[in-house]
C-alpha cells in the first residue's frame, strides 16, 4: 500500500509450469481485482497456456503476455531442446489475441551454437507472423493495434548444462547478429507495431567470463573495483575500459574463458560440485544437440539424468 506500484508479477523461469498456478491465480485474482492491482505474468511456457490459465487471466487488466521462443526455428529450437514448434507459438498467441490481449512479447537468444543467417531471420520472420496472425484474426477488437515486442540475450554458456562446452561469440559478433536482426525488420515492417531490443554486447562477454572463469577471474574482479567498477548492472555504469584494462593489468585474457570450445575431457572449476545430474549425461545432451536431436520431456521418458539421488523432482514425483 505505501509503495506506490499498482502492479505484481510472478517471476519464474516458466510461470505456467507450476503445479498450482490455477489455484494460485484464483487467490491472487480475487485481492488484486479489490485493489484495483494488475497481476504480471512474465514468463509463460507457449505450450502450457490452457484455456483455464486463460479464464483466469480474462479477469486481468491486460497489460501484455510474455512467451519464451528462444530461437527462430524449428531447427535451433532441436538443437536447445525447445520442444515447442511455430505453429504452436502463434496458435498460443491467436488464444490470447481471441481473449482481448493486444501486447506480446517474445524473447529469443543470439549466438547459440550451431546458429546460422537463416536462424537470425527466422527471429524477424516469426516476429512478422505473430503480428499477421493479430490483424488475420477474426475474433480481434475492431480498430485495435498490436504491438509486438521483440527481447534478443546473447547466449551465454552456463556451468552444468550441456553447453558448458560451447564456445561464444565476440562482442562485434553478438552486435553484428543484433543489427542484422534489426535490419530484416527494418526491411519488411512499419515499426509502429513492433519493439526490438537487445543485450548489450560488452556486458554478456564478462558475463560469460564470469559464468565459467576460474579463481583467477577473482583478480580481475578486485582489480577492476580498484579502478571504480561499480554498480555494473546498471548501463550508465558499465565502464567496459576499465574492465578491459583489469584484464590487460593482471595478464588474464578473456579469449581463453570465452572464444574456446572445451576438450571433452576438460576438467572445469565447477567439476567438484556434484549437482546431482552426472556429466556424462551433460556430454550426451551437447552431443545431441549437436545433431539437432531433442530430448523428450521428463514426464515423458526418464533420460537417466542422475538427479533423482536427491530424492526430488519429477522422476521421484512417480514414486509418491
Amino acid at each position: 500500500q505505501n509503495t506506490g506500484y499498482d502492479e505484481i508479477s510472478l517471476c519464474s523461469l516458466s510461470t505456467s509450469d507450476h503445479s498450482h498456478v490455477n489455484e494460485m491465480l484464483s487467490s491472487l485474482i480475487d485481492w488484486t481485482e479489490k485493489s484495483h492491482i494488475n497481476l504480471s505474468l512474465p514468463s509463460l511456457r507457449v505450450d502450457n497456456f490452457s484455456d483455464e490459465l486463460v479464464d483466469k487471466l480474462n479477469r486481468v487488466r491486460k497489460s501484455g503476455l510474455t512467451f519464451a521462443a528462444e530461437a527462430g526455428t524449428q531447427r535451433l529450437r532441436d538443437v536447445i531442446n525447445k520442444n515447442i514448434t511455430e505453429e504452436e507459438i502463434l496458435r498460443t498467441c491467436n488464444k490470447a489475441f481471441d481473449n482481448g490481449w493486444c501486447n506480446v512479447k517474445l524473447y529469443f537468444m543470439m549466438g547459440l551454437p550451431t546458429e546460422t543467417m537463416e536462424d537470425i531471420e527466422g527471429i524477424a520472420d516469426l516476429g512478422m507472423k505473430v503480428i499477421h496472425a493479430f490483424y488475420n484474426n477474426p475474433n480481434r477488437q475492431a480498430g485495435t493495434g498490436i504491438q509486438v515486442s521483440i527481447s534478443c540475450a546473447s547466449f551465454i554458456p552456463k556451468p552444468f548444462t550441456p553447453f558448458q562446452w560451447a564456445p561464444m561469440c565476440t562482442a562485434e559478433e553478438y552486435t553484428r547478429r543484433a543489427h542484422l536482426v534489426n535490419d530484416e525488420f527494418k526491411a519488411q515492417l512499419n515499426r509502429k507495431s513492433l519493439k526490438y531490443n537487445w543485450h548489450d554486447a560488452n556486458v554478456t562477454v564478462l558475463e560469460g567470463i564470469m559464468a565459467r572463469g576460474d579463481r583467477r577471474i577473482g583478480k580481475v574482479i578486485e582489480e577492476a573495483y580498484r579502478l571504480g567498477c561499480l554498480f555494473d548492472s546498471w548501463t550508465e555504469s558499465f565502464r567496459d575500459d576499465l574492465w578491459e584494462k583489469a584484464f590487460l593489468n593482471t595478464g588474464i585474457e578473456k579469449e581463453f574463458y570465452t572464444l574456446r570450445t572445451r576438450d571433452k575431457n576438460e576438467l572445469f572449476p565447477w567439476d567438484f560440485i556434484d549437482t546431482g545430474v552426472s556429466r556424462k549425461f551433460l556430454r550426451k545432451e551437447w552431443e545431441r544437440a549437436m545433431n539437432a536431436e531433442v530430448t523428450p520431456n521428463c514426464r515423458e521418458h526418464c533420460s537417466g539424468c542422475g538427479a533423482s539421488k536427491f530424492g526430488g523432482g519429477v522422476c521421484y514425483e512417480g514414486k509418491n
